[in-house]
């Protein structure tokens, strides 16, 4: 299949029966497996041990799906790899070995030719390190310390990366362009980083988003110039801000959370870049918030704090018009996604590339109680209007390819 195939058409996977990933493509239906574990190769039941399948994602261009996997023994030693499947499942890779640590997250570069990881290598050492298709076998340890965020330049020759939280927290936080090929730190963005997680790349230009921390506490958001070093600020925050570009790199939504510790963000804004506009799009405390392709739409979610759910909705950027879409009980894995939306959003996104559908895992809210002892659901909601939401599968993790 070529990239300019793939690209045309909007494509789920999870990770379903069996804890194996699949491949969907909701408009023709079309459903693929790429991995099997032990027991389904036919290999007696006393003797086999299940393969676990971890956190698929796809490269840029569809064509391939990433995904950690492991051998569940009884045994303490934790003995993941890194694994690389080609989208029509005919062929796929062991690319590296952790030699021990624990996969928590990993993207790949935009061009499809390395994947970042971010690895635990002890109780609390979180390390980032690259593992070239050109290379494989072994990963190349960019940096190391917690927490630990970054995000691809355009072109996947450099990392942002913001790593040790906030200086008030921790002396050493830094926020560092990386080279990817060589590891090597090009620039120090920032030696006080504020109240952020991802330092969010513009999609189409050299330009970083950060906070910095001021010499009073307070923090500012900042747009960094990559080629020419130079920054400027775009609002004073208050608590932990998440920032998202918009597909085309036109606009910038960002928000602020409504306390410390506090995982509910008060307000939305969005930077207008060819006008240099700030306005006000959301005043409701909303728990993450994403962008359709085109732009002209974001979906976000709020909590029902009396009910224990999610509640999704959408947003029409030019209108100002918002409609409830669905309510939901998320998965272990869902909830983890959404609980780092900002840095899931650009790696395992919700929302169908053309922005036609959104997928998420879990337990549907409605009239009846909810039943979670029965298999957590991959979902599928038409943004049309068209149709209610519809299981296709069981599963606990579902994300779309990227373009």
């Amino acid at each position: 299949m070529s990239g300019a195939v793939s690209q045309r058409i909007s494509r789920l996977v999870y990770v379903g029966a069996g804890g194996n990933i699949f491949t969907l493509a909701p408009p023709e239906g079309r459903m693929r497996q790429l991995t099997w574990n032990w027991e389904d190769d036919g290999t007696s039941r006393e003797n086999a041990v299940r393969f676990i399948h971890a956190w698929p994602a796809w490269s840029q261009d569809g064509n391939r799906v990433a995904y950690f996997g492991w051998r569940e023994t009884a045994e303490q030693a934790l003995e993941a790899s890194l694994y690389v499947v080609i989208a029509d499942g005919v062929e796929s890779w062991e690319l590296a070995g952790l030699s021990g640590g624990m996969p928590i997250y990993g993207n790949w570069a935009p061009q499809a030719d390395a994947f970042a990881a971010l690895i635990q290598r002890g109780e609390r050492h979180l390390s980032l390190e690259i593992a070239s298709l050109a290379q494989p076998g072994k990963t190349t340890a960019l940096v190391s310390g917690a927490p630990l965020f970054w995000s691809w330049s355009p072109r996947g020759d450099l990392l942002a990366v913001h790593v040790g939280g906030s200086r008030r927290e921790v002396a050493e936080a830094r926020v560092l362009l990386i080279d990817a090929t060589s590891g090597q730190i090009v620039h120090e963005v920032s030696d006080r980083p504020g109240e952020f997680r991802v330092p969010a790349w513009s999609p189409q230009d050299d330009l970083l988003v950060y906070v910095e921390q001021g010499t009073d506490g307070g923090g500012t958001l900042f747009l960094y110039d990559v080629k020419t070093g130079e920054k400027g600020p775009v609002a004073i925050t208050s608590g932990a801000t998440a920032a998202q570009w918009s597909a085309d790199g036109r606009f910038l939504a960002f928000a602020s959370t409504m306390r410390p510790g506090s995982l509910l963000f008060s307000q939305i804004r969005v930077l207008d870049l060819s006008s240099g506009r700030i306005s006000s799009l959301l005043d409701e405390a909303v728990s993450g918030f994403f962008w359709s392709s085109p732009g002209d739409t974001l979906l976000y979610l709020t909590v029902d704090a009396q009910r224990s759910h999610l509640r999704w909705h959408r947003l029409s950027r030019e209108r100002g018009e918002t409609s409830e879409l669905v309510r939901f009980l998320p998965s272990r894995e869902q909830t983890f996604i959404l609980s780092f939306f900002d840095q899931y959003a650009g790696s395992h996104p919700p929302l169908a590339p053309d922005g036609t559908a959104l997928a998420f895992a879990g337990y549907l809210v409605g009239a009846n109680p909810l039943d979670t002892t029965t298999p957590s659901q991959v979902y599928l909601l038409p943004l049309d209007g068209s149709d209610e939401p519809r299981p296709v599968a069981a599963g606990q993790f579902v994300c779309w390819n990227l373009a």
